[in-house]
Order: C-alpha cells, then structure tokens, then sequence
C-alpha cells in the first residue's frame, strides 16, 4: 500500500510543483490560528468585565481587592481548559481530515497511474530506452547534473541581461530627455524617473545638448541633422588620407637635408641651448664688469635691501682690506691729537 501512496505523492508532487501534504497543514494551521484568537479575544473580554457581573460578587468576608484576585485566577484557569480541550478537538477532528483528504482527494486511480502523462513530457520519446532495456542511451547522474548546471547559467545569464536592458532603457530616456530641444524636453524630461535623473545627474529642461538638433542651413535633410553632419565627415576622410600621404615625403626630405636645414629634434634644440647660453654670459659679464652691477646666480641686482648671500671674498683680498683698515685707523688717532694740541 505504501508503494501506490509513494507514486501518487510523487506524481501530484511534481504536478502541483509542491506537496499535497503542505495544503493540508495550510489548512490546519490556519485553523489553529483562528482558535488562538478567539480564545484571546474571550480571555480580555472577561479580564475587562467587573467581577460582579460574571458571577463574583463581593461579600463581607472578601473585600473587592480579593474578589478581582479570585476572578482573575479562575478566568485564567478556565481559559486554559477551554484552549486545551479545544486544541485537543482540532487535532483529532483535522487528522481524520488529513487521512480522508490524502485517500480520495489527493489520490490518483490505480487504474489510470500508469497512464497519465503530465504537460510538460509532451514530445519526449522513451521507446529507444525501452528497447535498449534502459541503460543505453538513457539519461545519467553525470548528465542531468550537466543540464542542471546549464540550466543555472542560462537563469543568471537571462538576469544580467535582463538587468543589462533595464539600464540601457534608462540611459537612452536620459540621453533623449538631454538631446531633446526646448519644446520636447519637458515631456522627455517627464518620462524620464527620478532614479534616472539621479543617475545621470540634473538635466536641463531645454536640453544641455540640444544644439545637436539645430537644423542650422540644412536643406538635404533637416529632420536628421546629425545624421547628415557624421556623412559630410565620412566624405572628407579620403582627402584627409591623400593629404597624409603627401605629407610624408616632405617631411622625409626635410629630415634629409644638409646644413641647419636638417637639423630637427635634439641637435637643434641643443644648437639653439648653446647659443642662449653664450648670450646670456656675454650679457652677464658686460653687466658686471662694465656697468659694475652685482649680479645673483640667477641674474637679478643685489643692491643694499638684498637679503641673499654676496660675493665671496678672496683670502688675499681680505688680507688686502684688514691693512687699508688699520692705517685708516691707525693715521685718525694721530691727527685727533694734533687738533687736541691746540688751544
């Protein structure tokens, strides 16, 4: 008996894509639901109900504080029995269910298992199997893992392009909502969602490249001004080549030539390097020795406010210095005293 029942759950099963177990568990479930609130609901209702009025009323040897203490335990009691007893009547009452349901309802005839053929084997052909005794040329492990692995890659390649889709979609409505001219953008501009907005940033309402749709002088074709504009510059690609090959020739036999004619790159910009720095030193030192000018290193005059480092000083010249300083000093004393003499 075991055996049919195992056919038939698998058969629903893959039928239904889950199992006939899960409705019924749906359904007990559902049931219990609806019992727990009930018996919550019935459980406040007599909590907020005075105690006199649910049968508790208040005597002479139990004060009101006694009386609500009492009615809370017995309610809370009774509550109890009440979810037991009726938990109990669901369980059994829904178990009789679940067995009627699996025998009648969630059942397939004996006499019609065997041929049934769900939709989607539609097309599918077992006579070579059959013939072949089920081995050669059957399905295998190794082989149904392969088509599942397929199958994975083939779901997150339709995903990524899915998503792929989705960005392209918003990226041409931003494009259109930008291109458009001052009577169009609004509209494009109101297609457009505000994710796409915030992705390719604030846009104009007259369009930041609506120029591209000026038809300007156009005749030929004005509704197609880009259009236009790219095969004029198609057009002038074979002159452009022409004047390339052209240009290589000249400037080979510029390369070529003999005398400073010839000279490119490095030699002549070591040539013209050399002569700067020649006039630059002629210029530096008519400064110097003939206009007298204390020059820097990087040529600017040091005059009194300069900060910077003087000339360095010869040992000879400062020995030279130290003996014109003491026969000035030495000659000042004497011709102090002589005018001191007098009277």
């Amino acid at each position: 008996m075991s055996a049919p029942i195992t056919s038939d759950t698998a058969l629903l099963t893959e039928h239904l894509t889950y199992r006939p177990i899960t409705v019924i568990d749906d359904i007990i479930n559902s049931v219990n639901l609806l019992a727990f609130r009930a018996i919550d609901a019935l459980e406040k209702g007599l909590l907020a109900a005075h105690p006199s009025s649910i049968g508790f009323p208040t005597t002479s040897k139990l004060s009101a504080e006694d009386v609500a203490i009492q009615c809370q335990q017995e309610i809370e009691y009774g509550v109890y029995k009440l979810e037991t007893l009726l938990n109990a009547k669901i369980d059994k009452n829904f178990d009789k269910m679940e067995i009627y349901a699996l025998r009648n309802i969630f059942a397939v005839p004996a006499d019609v298992r065997d041929w049934i053929r769900l939709s989607h084997y539609e097309g599918l052909d077992f006579r070579n199997v059959e013939e072949s005794g089920g081995v050669a040329g059957g399905p295998t492990s190794e082989s149904v893992t392969l088509q599942r692995k397929k199958l994975r890659e083939t779901q997150k390649l339709n995903a990524l392009l899915r998503a792929e889709k989705e960005r392209n979609e918003r990226t041409i409505r931003a494009l259109r909502g930008i291109v458009a001219g001052a009577g169009a953008g609004k509209d494009a501009n109101h297609s457009v969602k505000d994710e796409d907005v915030s992705e390719s940033g604030a846009m104009d309402e007259t369009g930041s490249l609506a120029f591209l749709q000026n038809k300007g002088n156009l005749t030929k074709d004005g509704k197609h001004p880009i259009a236009t504009t790219t095969e004029f510059a198609l057009t002038q690609i074979p002159a452009l080549r022409q004047l390339l090959e052209n240009l290589g020739p000249r400037l080979k036999e510029l390369a070529e030539g003999d005398g400073m004619e010839g000279l490119v790159g490095e030699e002549e910009k070591s040539w013209r390097r050399e002569r700067l720095e020649f006039i630059e030193k002629e210029t530096r030192r008519h400064l110097e020795n003939v206009r007298g000018l204390e020059l820097s290193e990087q040529g600017e005059v040091r005059d009194g406010e300069w900060q910077g480092e003087g000339r360095k000083l010869g040992r000879g010249e400062v020995e030279d210095l130290e003996r014109v300083v003491g026969m000035v000093g030495g000659g000042e004393p004497e011709h102090g005293d002589a005018m001191d003499e007098r009277p």
